[in-house]
């Protein structure tokens, strides 16, 4: 005898319930207008604004040439504005979840509560953590989509084929286009395809279609599979492995027993990444008075979510037919997750892509969170009595959305200082000379790389460019300094391409930049090689970079709309204005500034940066205000030198005397 669930009615859906639980861990930053754009999002929107939608199939040729049609259609509705691509990213994740949803009911149609589970889980699998890097992920998402649209259509067409041929066959047209699509745009989801025929399999016995359920399963994925081997001919062989290369198959042919050591280890170091640790990775959330607000949230939410739970129940039919482990909805979710989760990892583990929980590598976690949410569903209810799965889902429920919610604030406080950062540079640098080469190391921007910040410059300076050539071009000396400044000197061409895009200049149009966290930014020339601690690859630039390539009289630039507003007039500001107001030769106009920042009583959060404001008193003879911002410099040893150097090089004919006693009393010798 079989026994069989059915689902009965709960005052609240899931769909509420899973669509809330998107909104809180994903939407509520969004509409708090916390967030910019990040990472590529910038060079893709820059994309647009350079050559228009068109241009995305030039500018995608290099890696994932198929994937155009995603950004054309977003940058042809969206065009630079931000939150639309934050929306659609969340329109996408939703949907994802949806979808999810209807293929584990139509496979599973009575298994209300594990299904339950397994939704809420996949909605907010706390792996991967760049949601809010939206223009570049609506192609991955768009992509899981399309897959579990897929999914979706080829049980359907299933279902139908009994009674409506012509529907069944319709579905299975658009569920392998959609496959196509999929896969050609994007390569993350190709393991998905390897849980098909299990769903398959699972769908069939479950809606009672007993005659040959193997052979029909295998039958009617023979169109998936036949577009999958379509996609491999091609990514394999013809369009070849233009990024990452198939490492895995290169170790295998020229040492095959540590190939299977070696790939042994990281599957089982992957697979407890994405399924352990992330969970423990995600309990460390906010601690503090300024997150009550965040703690009460989530334990109301556990609340709810228990109670919601609680209220999950299956009623039980008995059908009078013979039954096996098989036949059991929990059997079949577990074997589906064990092999989604092992599929998943197939794109990443050939190329032996590294899968870890930090930013950037977090990515490929998208793939294996379906296997994961089943998976976890299923041994939940195995290992605890009734009451504690309940306890034990809404735990893992709340501490994932608690996790997205601070992973959220990362990227707020990410927009924030990339909207200080370009102020910063705007008020220090009004224009600069077309070709400049802006370097600098260890920036506190830990959303961008390089290419991410070089079309934010070329949009700042140079906003009415269009084409595919750079007029600026942004460096990150830890990656490039080997390869364009090895050796440092002048007159040596660089040119730089990425993607479409195409830079040339020389290296006597480097300026070289220093921002520490929390402090101002300082243009480094020959006067600054110095500078207490600063970056080696920078000091060895120093005496080339060129701070004349600022156009110090020329009307201030504003950056890119995204970068948000103006802030408030902080101590950076001044400092920035005096910097200018002594480029210009103007004195008089640095003391204006200084004695600014001196009434307001604003204070540098790095006491060096007070520097130039000691200058501009220095240089006017009012050495008792000098004297009084310099002891929270001179009493830092490694600062006095740098200090004493920049006060000692001064000319202040009018009054020397006071120049030595100021620097004696400082703690200097002239």
């Amino acid at each position: 005898m079989q026994t069989r669930t059915q689902t009965r009615t709960h005052p609240f859906s899931l769909p509420v319930i899973f669509t809330a639980a998107v909104l809180v861990a994903y939407g509520l930053p969004i509409f708090l207008g916390w967030f910019s754009f990040y990472g590529d999002d910038w060079i893709y929107i820059y994309n647009y604004h350079l050559a228009g939608s068109l241009s995305f199939p030039e500018f995608v040729a290099w890696d994932r040439p198929h994937s155009a049609w995603i950004y054309m259609a977003a940058s042809a509705l969206f065009g630079e504005n931000v939150l639309p691509y934050h929306l659609l990213l969340l329109a996408q994740r939703w949907i994802s979840v949806f979808l999810f949803w209807k293929i584990l009911e139509l496979v599973w149609p009575a298994s209300n509560r594990l299904i339950s589970w397994a939704v809420l889980l996949f909605a907010i699998y706390p792996g991967f953590k760049q949601q809010p890097i939206a223009v570049q992920y609506i192609l991955h998402f768009a992509s899981l989509d399309l897959c579990l649209f897929s999914i979706w259509c080829m049980l359907k067409s299933a279902a139908a084929e009994t009674v409506q041929k012509r529907f069944a066959t319709v579905l299975t047209i658009l569920g392998v286009a959609a496959a196509l699509l999929a896969h050609f745009s994007c390569e993350y989801f190709i393991g998905l395809e390897f849980v098909r025929p299990l769903l398959l399999l699972f769908f069939l016995r479950n809606s009672m279609k007993r005659n040959a359920p193997l052979r029909q399963a295998l039958t009617r994925w023979l169109p998936y599979l036949a577009s999958l081997i379509v996609f491999l001919v091609w990514r394999i062989f013809i369009f070849s492995f233009q990024t990452y290369q198939p490492k895995l198959i290169g170790k295998f042919t020229d040492e095959p027993i540590n190939a299977i050591m070696e790939m042994a280890r990281k599957v089982f170091t992957d697979l407890v990444t994405v399924t352990i640790s992330v969970w423990r990775k995600a309990v460390n959330l906010p601690s503090g008075l300024n997150n009550q607000l965040i703690w009460g949230l989530l334990v109301a939410g556990f609340f709810l979510l228990a109670v919601w739970l609680l209220n999950q129940r299956d009623q039980t039919v008995e059908f009078h037919q013979k039954t096996s482990c098989w036949d059991q909805p929990e059997t079949q979710m577990f074997v589906t997750g064990v092999i989604a989760l092992l599929a998943a990892g197939i794109p990443f583990w050939i190329t032996m892509i590294n899968i870890e929980l930090n930013f950037p590598w977090d990515r490929p976690s998208i793939s294996f969170s379906p296997g994961i949410a089943l998976l976890f569903s299923v041994v939940i209810s195995w290992l605890f009595k009734p009451w504690f799965q309940t306890v034990a889902v809404a735990l893992l429920a709340v501490v994932a959305i608690g996790s997205h919610f601070t992973n959220a604030l990362v990227y707020r406080d990410e927009a924030r200082k990339m909207n200080d950062y370009f102020w910063q540079l705007t008020w220090r640098a009004p224009q600069l000379t077309p070709g400049t080469i802006l370097v600098s190391e260890n920036i506190p921007l830990d959303r961008y790389s390089d290419n991410d910040l070089t079309p934010v410059v070329n949009w700042q300076y140079a906003p009415e460019l269009k084409g595919y050539t750079y007029q600026y071009k942004y460096f990150d000396l830890d990656l490039r300094a080997e390869t364009f400044f090895n050796p440092v000197q002048a007159d040596q061409p660089i040119t730089h391409d990425y993607r479409s895009h195409h830079f040339e200049s020389d290296s006597n149009h480097v300026l070289a930049l220093y921002y520490k966290k929390d402090g101002c930014l300082w243009v480094i020339g020959a006067d600054e090689k110095n500078y207490p601690n600063l970056p080696q690859n920078i000091a060895d630039l120093a005496e080339l970079s060129n701070p004349d390539l600022i156009l110090a009289s020329a009307e201030q630039v504003q950056p890119p709309a995204p970068i948000g507003a103006e802030p408030a007039a902080d101590y950076c500001y001044y400092f920035q204005k005096i910097n200018l107001a002594f480029q210009q030769g103007d004195p008089a106009a640095a003391l204006e500034s200084a004695e600014q920042a001196y009434r307001a009583e604003l204070q540098p959060e790095d006491p060096l940066d007070q520097l130039p404001q000691i200058e501009a008193f220095a240089l006017a003879g009012e050495w008792e205000k000098a004297l009084e911002l310099s002891g929270s410099i001179t009493a830092k040893a490694d600062y006095q030198p740098f200090f004493c150097e920049r006060i000692s090089a001064l000319s202040t004919e009018t009054d020397p005397a006071a120049q030595e006693a100021f620097l004696l009393e400082a703690g200097c010798s002239k």
